[in-house]
């Protein structure tokens, strides 16, 4: 059974909570060389190639990891793109589509409220969290909501962590992100060993931060091998 990968985002010095991002694989821009998975990634973002392959492995790690955990989950909601007032529409046909099949409405509950800069272009952490800073709205109530994200990719974390923040500052209850790639560039901090069995509100309560201890990684390796 594929694990997917889990990567947990946070800065102490700009934002309080930290940001858990769940992903298929990872992704490699064409600078580094890029594969199967990046082609199909960028190909489905700009087309919506390998539709079903998306559909079918965002449905089985929510079943994995959500499905039949103490956390329910109230909407999924879109990640916008860097425009004013847009979402990418072969990801929004997705998210309908990933909506349908598990049983939580989609609900647009974040808005871009002004243009900004490729995030992917800014060179410094501090620069990007100073790009997407203020350009996000909350469009309705959410306070005690449970909330899952759903982005294309993530490289740094830090929109996601951003948004995250502004949800949770809101009153949402629980928020989590998934993306289809996560960013190849930080690999070696990915989770890509988490017990098959354990669900989401464990991982919420154990990944508390980045800097996890080797000892905490290789006993749930133990864990893992013993399911």
């Amino acid at each position: 059974m594929k694990l997917y990968l889990l990567r947990v985002c946070q800065s102490k010095k700009l934002y309080p909570c930290i940001a858990h991002v769940f992903a298929i694989e990872h992704y490699k821009p064409l600078e580094l060389g890029e594969d199967d998975f990046s082609k199909k990634l960028m190909y489905f973002y700009k087309y919506g190639n390998d539709f079903d392959f998306f559909l079918r492995n965002i449905i089985d790690l929510y079943n994995l990891r959500f499905k039949e955990d103490s956390i329910r989950f109230d909407y999924i909601t879109l990640y916008p793109t860097r425009e004013k007032g847009k979402v990418n529409p072969i990801m929004e046909k997705l998210v309908k589509e990933v909506s349908k099949q598990i049983n939580i409405p989609y609900k647009q509950l974040i808005r871009r409220n002004r243009n900004i800069n490729p995030n992917h272009e800014l060179k410094k952490f501090e620069e990007r969290a100073k790009n997407v800073e203020g350009s996000m709205d909350i469009l309705e109530d959410v306070e005690g909501k449970n909330i899952i994200i759903f982005d294309n990719t993530s490289t740094t974390g830090i929109s996601l962590i951003d948004v995250t923040n502004l949800l949770i500052e809101k009153g949402a209850n629980n928020v989590v992100c998934i993306c289809l790639g996560l960013s190849y560039k930080y690999r070696e901090s990915d989770w890509d060993d988490l017990n098959k069995t354990l669900k989401y509100s464990r991982i919420k309560d154990m990944c508390k931060s980045p800097f996890i201890s080797q000892e905490k990684r290789e006993k749930w390796k133990k864990e893992q091998q013993g399911c």
